[in-house]
């Protein structure tokens, strides 16, 4: 059985594959104006020849190329009688406004001398339109008529500006004199509510992460807990605490409790080490912690209760006591 074709055998492959078309169609038969649709192309040839596929940017006209899908190249046979084939599918929209749309696209095969362009046959797509048939010219002449009686339309009165600024001059008066008599109070009420607030969530979060502490976790979860700690101290009083030493600490918060719990914390920070006072030093730290909130809760009210005092009392002038 010989192992390469007969000449006979390759002219009638090569005549079948002359014989096949360049394939570009439509996968739709009608289109909207503005909706994607596609196109399909393929085309067959021999293995050894370089193809290019058309140019998305000119040779899709009128139609504007939003994506394309390109498929990998088959080949069936082998030597000089292998053939190829190469297909893509090119999504494409459409906003012409003709009923009836054609498009044709070349495929150029390089050659030693020049590209030899070859182009698909001319396929049709539909365009589905939305809009009710225009009637013609006649008929739509006939159709229309004068209007011979009109009815009377009332008209919406004019809007009143004057009521409009004596209703806004009230309301501004009623909201300072509210302002006035609740102020004050209402500045307060919301001053403690924001300081309940941010104390309400720090204890929720430090809480959550000394709960997870553990010998594998004791150096991160204790350096989380001290930076928590001081950055909320900072909030209470703003001073430095954040780059304070332990001794400094224990001595502006005047309590022998800290500087235990900060060299305990210190120890499994720099350490590494966890003990079974870990978990209760963290807890000195949030106990010290809400001991200065309400001490600042408190101030928060000498003081407006102070400024009251000295605007009821003409001739006082003694500064607040607020850190």
């Amino acid at each position: 059985m010989p192992t390469q074709n007969s000449p006979s055998q390759r002219k009638l492959e090569q005549r079948t594959l002359e014989q096949r078309p360049l394939k570009g169609h439509f996968l739709e038969d009608s289109i909207e104006i503005g909706r994607p649709f596609r196109y399909s192309l393929s085309y067959h040839h021999p293995a050894i020849a370089e193809v290019l596929f058309p140019d998305t940017a000119r040779s899709f006209a009128p139609y504007r190329v939003q994506k394309v899908a390109v498929f990998a190249t088959k080949t069936t046979g082998s030597g000089l009688d292998a053939v190829s084939r190469d297909s893509a599918v090119y999504t494409l929209v459409s906003f012409e406004t003709d009923s009836v749309q054609l498009l044709r696209v070349p495929i150029r095969t390089i050659n030693d001398i020049d590209c030899t362009a070859q182009w698909t046959l001319t396929d049709t797509v539909f365009l589905r339109s939305k809009l009710p048939p225009a009637l013609p010219d006649s008929l739509g002449v006939r159709s229309l008529r004068l209007a011979t009686d009109t009815k009377l339309v009332p008209l919406q009165q004019q809007f009143n500006y004057v009521a409009l600024a004596v209703g806004f001059v009230c309301v501004s008066v009623a909201l300072g004199a509210l302002y006035l008599l609740f102020g004050r109070l209402t500045r307060r009420q919301w001053r403690l509510f924001l300081l309940n607030r941010r104390h309400i969530r720090f204890l929720r979060e430090y809480t959550r992460l000394s709960e997870r502490i553990s010998p594998f976790t004791a150096a991160e979860t204790a350096n989380q807990a001290v930076v928590m700690w001081k950055t909320y101290l900072e909030q209470l009083d703003p001073q430095p605490y954040m780059s304070l030493t332990t001794p400094e600490l224990a001595e502006r918060l005047q309590d022998e409790r800290v500087e235990t719990a900060l060299r305990e914390a210190d120890q499994m920070i720099y350490g590494g080490t966890f003990t079974a006072q870990s978990q209760s030093a963290l807890q000195v730290l949030s106990n010290v912690a809400t001991q200065i909130y309400r001490q600042r809760q408190a101030k928060l009210l000498q003081s407006d209760g102070r400024r009251g005092d000295r605007t009821a009392l003409s001739g006082s002038a003694e500064p607040s006591s607020l850190t």
